[in-house]
């Protein structure tokens, strides 16, 4: 729970992030064939930063139902997993996180933390 208690606040990171990249995307104009061509790698960071979000609240999801059913006997391999999904759910955050800044250090966004 440590780890979920640290990259838990970090969702707010990645919907301020999100929201950035949504009013650049919706800044772009339309092309001559009336396409928006978003710059690269704006589409791959934002779904990026989408995977990681969602990949959060399945993870509690998951946990939640699960947690109170374990028997006895198979709770510390039950929590074993659990420390493996909730330390990949980490790296996505933090992944997405770091690239999404990045991405808008490079690209002129605003308001990076």
């Amino acid at each position: 729970m440590a780890i979920h208690d640290e990259v838990m606040p970090k969702l707010s990171d990645i919907q301020d992030l999100s929201s950035q990249l949504r009013k650049i995307r919706a800044e772009i104009p339309e092309n001559t064939q009336g396409k928006v061509v978003t710059p690269e790698g704006m589409d791959d960071i934002m779904e990026s930063l989408k995977l990681a979000d969602q990949s959060m609240w399945d993870w509690m999801d998951q946990y939640g139902k699960q947690h109170d059913s374990i028997p006895a006997d198979q709770l510390i391999p039950f929590l074993n997993r659990q420390m493996e999904l909730v330390k990949s759910v980490e790296t996505k955050v933090n992944t997405s996180i770091t690239k999404a800044q990045d991405w808008l250090k490079e690209n002129g966004g605003t308001d990076v933390k």
